[in-house]
């Protein structure tokens, strides 16, 4: 490995050299000298604040490849001094200074901060390895090369990254047991689910990741026929079995066993609109956790969140809870966040955070609503109306026997927005709209419930329980939750799909479709709407041709429609 530092002791200080320490020297700033920033005075100690970065650092991986990173040194003001450090993991596509700002301040407050990029990403040899073993393996050589070659506290040393670096971070704290603690942001609990949630292929996401990574990656063909395969309609079985144990050994929650069995504490933060990898598998996973946690629940779509903070280090509300987090485990200050509540989380729809004790959460109630069905076109004489345009949720159970039926010629306009725009709108506060009246009937289903008498505070993953009968072996049914007001229009709360490919035609099903994780205030006066169709443009279609899906209502076949809520 190449040597890193010859350290000083700060500005007008000699230097300090040790054995244990090789060097690339960090030298002050010579007289007469112009020190504008770290970034034009690479190798310099900065005459403001002792800090100096260090670039193009190179760490041999087990098996030979030369991964490119850099390291922001603390300022040193006595020999043999020790620092506590951390190591970041870039993100997809991103490279090893994604995090420079935010090492920046944390090496101001005494941290050494070391930034590398994957192997395959930028100047870092090999191909990709989409958190493989021999990624987490890498990891184990970066933590060689910090005891090897920085003045580091091996015994408080932390990881931490955004989106693949959070994976990474948490796939490497369960199999390198010198890291104590690590902090995921906008990372993933389950690949499995992120790639095939409830059978469905994620086309927008994958097609995203996996189409941008050539412009900075060198892409195995392994990850392009992965990617191939999920999106034909025509995959088998068995490759998609093959698919899922590609992406378990790249799950951090089939890894919660050896996180809990030594406890080591684990920081997440994760956004509700991130449509690459949601917050349900990651709120799985912590769940799960036996030791020390924290979860951060956020506005915003994938990493927006937290970006700004790690590249710009401008002021960010991840990132100090973050920076507390390090404080308490790796220098021992008593901030009280170990004091406060597990998770922290904003509210979508409203100013301000909200605190609850852990999750599941004991405060969190759930509410059934029974779904009873839209039928035929008929006249009701007991209201004296006409009935069969909507289904209805409601309290009582519905014995009713019908049949609604849909199917995918068109969409509607229910649909879970522009895929990225549509997650970066809502993040800002801009939710996709749909007027309930306008959903077609042949290809949807409008259930309505009663209006509100007072605010319902949603916090948490609908479901729907539903007996589905599809007339084909392949059928997708997507399911909206929508806030309305008495106009009719309805703001998207969240949405689930669930897909089937072998079905057997005309058989009747359970179909129970789980909703992303929202955290929303449905207002009093307003109403909960469940709107049920066949597409929605993020998720990969289960067939190009026709299919269609009934959906079975008898008193032996209810369907029902669960919403969690602070009680």
């Amino acid at each position: 490995m190449k040597p890193v530092c010859r350290l000083l002791a700060g500005l007008g200080l000699s230097v300090i050299t040790t054995t244990a320490f090789a060097a690339v020297e960090c030298k002050p700033v010579a007289a007469g000298e112009a020190y504008v920033s770290f970034l034009t005075s690479p190798g310099k100690i900065s005459p403001y604040d002792g800090t100096c970065w260090v670039n193009d650092i190179t760490v041999t991986t087990h098996d030979g490849l030369k991964l490119t990173a850099n390291v922001f040194l603390p300022k040193i003001t006595s020999a043999g001094q020790k620092f506590p450090t951390i190591i970041m993991v870039n993100s997809w596509v991103m490279p090893e200074w994604e995090y420079i700002g935010q090492a920046q301040r944390l090496a101001k407050d005494g941290y050494i901060v070391i930034e590398y990029a994957s192997r395959g990403w930028w100047k870092s040899e090999g191909l990709v390895g989409t958190a493989s073993p021999d990624d987490t393996r890498d990891v184990s050589s970066v933590v060689d090369y910090v005891g090897a070659n920085l003045p580091s506290d091996m015994n408080n040393l932390a990881i931490s990254g955004i989106s693949y670096g959070a994976g990474i971070s948490l796939l490497g704290l369960a199999r390198e047991p010198r890291i104590k603690t690590a902090a995921a942001l906008s990372g993933w609990g389950s690949l499995v689910d992120e790639l095939y949630y409830q059978d469905t292929p994620d086309l927008a996401s994958t097609t995203l990741l996996v189409g941008t990574a050539p412009i900075t990656g060198k892409i195995p063909d392994e990850l392009n026929q992965i990617s191939a395969d999920l999106k034909n309609p025509d995959t088998t079985p068995q490759r998609v079995l093959e698919i899922k144990a590609w992406a378990d050994l790249r799950s951090p929650l089939s890894e919660v066993a050896k996180i809990n069995a030594r406890r080591a504490p684990v920081f997440y933060s994760k956004n509700y609109q991130d449509d690459m990898f949601t917050p349900n598998s990651s709120l799985k996973m912590f769940s799960q956790l036996q030791g020390p946690k924290k979860m951060l629940l956020n506005k915003g779509w994938h990493a927006a969140t937290e970006l700004p903070g790690a590249l710009l280090g401008i002021d960010n509300y991840q990132y100090e809870q973050v920076h507390r987090w390090f404080d308490y485990w790796l220098k021992g200050k008593d901030n009280g966040i170990m004091n406060e509540p597990q998770v922290d989380m904003e509210i979508e729809n409203k100013s301000g955070r909200e605190r609850l004790a852990s999750w599941p959460a004991p405060n969190v109630a759930t509410q059934t609503l029974n779904i009873a069905p839209r039928g035929k076109i008929r006249w009701d004489w007991n209201c004296f109306c006409a009935k069969g345009d909507v289904g209805y949720l409601q309290s009582a159970v519905s014995s009713d026997a019908a049949v609604d039926s849909i199917n995918n010629s068109l969409d509607t306009v229910a649909n879970s927005g522009i895929p990225v725009l549509g997650n970066l709108l809502e993040g800002f506060g801009a939710p996709p709209l749909a007027w309930m009246p306008a959903v077609l009937r042949d290809h949807g289903v409008v259930y309505n419930g009663k209006a509100l008498s007072s605010e319902l505070k949603l916090r948490g993953m609908p479901k729907v329980q539903m007996h589905v009968k599809p007339t084909g072996p392949r059928a997708q049914v997507v399911a909206y939750l929508y806030d309305v007001d008495a106009l009719g229009w309805g703001k998207l709360i969240t949405h689930g799909v669930r897909s089937l490919h072998w079905a057997t035609p005309g058989q009747t099903i359970s179909f129970p479709v789980e909703m992303d994780m929202a955290a929303y205030n449905v207002p009093a006066g307003h109403h909960l709407t469940l709107v049920v169709d066949t597409r929605d443009a993020r998720y990969a279609k289960p067939s190009d041709g026709w299919f269609g899906v009934d959906l079975m209502f008898s008193a032996e076949q209810k369907s029902t429609l669960s919403i969690p809520y602070i009680n």
